[in-house]
């Protein structure tokens, strides 16, 4: 699976079947391979947790200051709609 897989299986398991834990996984392999987007995404979910997951503000932290270095939050603050042109 590349990076966009694992993310858009991510987001399944997370939004649609509620499994938060292997989200999380998911996520976590993906931001390993440098997704600032998965980053991204694992900060979200250390915020307010879920089903498996320990909501953990350091561990929030830690992913989206990763989400920063790679690049992902600039590139969303600075065109909102960025997403729409891949």
């Amino acid at each position: 699976m590349d990076v966009e897989e694992l993310i858009a299986q991510a987001q399944k398991e997370h939004f649609e079947n509620g499994d938060f834990l292997k989200a999380e996984k998911l996520y976590l392999k993906a931001a390993e391979l440098g997704s600032g987007h998965a980053a991204h995404e694992l900060g979200v979910l250390y915020i307010s947790g879920g089903a498996g997951v320990q909501p953990d503000s350091g561990k929030s932290k830690y992913w989206l200051e990763k989400s920063l270095e790679f690049g992902y939050e600039k590139t969303v603050a600075t065109d909102p709609e960025w997403y729409l042109k891949k």
